[in-house]
């Protein structure tokens, strides 16, 4: 039988052999980290071309905005210019006021004027005050409004605007007031001025509303109109009366709606009955009324 010769020889063989003592096992070594130095990084690429441009660019600019010598010397010049240029118009003999031209007095006293206007002779024209010299002369009774300018190299010139007078009021001392047209008395004459119509109207018994009426009736009327009043009276705001030089009174009313009035008017005083009548009432100028 072969199974038991092999059985035999593996015997013999396990028997021969020496058994080895088994090692000890050693514990693993833990590694101990060493500190290195510290390594700093690498520079990107082209980081440094950047950076050099940068620097570049930047003393570029401090070189552009840094003032020069040129630059402070063209500051000099500049400011040297201006002071030279003020001290010509503020301080200089050359620009002083030598003549003062006065336009548009007419009613208005010219020695009031000249004394507003003295204290401006020998002052620099640049300095002159035209708004104060302005509302001074605006202050008297018949300046309306005062416009002053210069005239370059020493002439002040002072335009005065008077108000105008629209209409005269006969004058309890005699004469009449012309007035402008808000009512204002401007000045006293003897007489109405020609184109100025008289207005008869007592201010102190109908106040200067009424007054005010017969002033704006005035300026409303056409020419047509006008050459047919020789005057005006009004004891009330709403109580204006026409006197014709030929023909009847005419009742206006109030100072509204002129132009209709005026229309009817002169197509009532085309029939010869109204003409020859008293009184026309236009008023009303839609429901006109005449008084044989």
């Amino acid at each position: 039988m072969t199974g038991a010769p092999q059985r035999r020889r593996a015997a013999r063989a396990t028997d021969a052999a020496p058994v080895r003592p088994a090692r000890p096992v050693r514990p693993a070594r833990t590694a101990t980290p060493t500190a290195r130095p510290a390594v700093p990084p690498l520079p990107r690429a082209g980081s440094g071309a950047r950076a050099r441009v940068a620097d570049l660019a930047g003393a570029r600019r401090a070189r552009r905005w840094r003032p020069g010598r040129r630059s402070a010397l063209a500051l000099g010049a500049v400011l040297l210019v201006l002071v030279a240029a003020g001290w010509v118009l503020l301080a200089s003999p050359w620009l002083r006021v030598e003549q003062v031209r006065t336009t548009g007095v007419e009613r208005t006293d010219p020695a009031a004027v000249q004394r507003i206007l003295a204290g401006v002779d020998g002052t620099p024209l640049a300095r002159v005050d035209a708004r104060s010299l302005s509302r001074r002369l605006a202050a008297l009774p018949l300046v309306q409004s005062v416009d002053v300018s210069r005239s370059w190299p020493s002439t002040l010139v002072v335009a005065v605007h008077e108000r105008q007078a629209v209409a005269a009021v006969p004058s309890t001392a005699g004469g009449v007031d012309l007035v402008d047209g808000d009512g204002n008395v401007l000045v006293h004459a003897d007489a109405a001025p020609a184109g100025v119509p008289t207005l008869d109207v007592d201010v102190a018994k109908a106040g200067s509303a009424a007054l005010q009426a017969a002033i704006a009736v005035n300026a409303s009327l056409g020419d047509q109109v006008r050459s047919e009043v020789a005057s005006i009276s009004a004891t009330g705001p709403d109580a204006v009366t026409l006197r014709l030089a030929k023909g009847p009174t005419v009742v206006w009313g109030d100072a509204s709606r002129p132009e209709r009035k005026a229309e009817v008017l002169l197509r009532m005083l085309a029939d010869p009955t109204v003409a020859a009548a008293r009184s026309v009432d236009v008023s009303a100028p839609d429901a006109p009324a005449v008084t044989p």
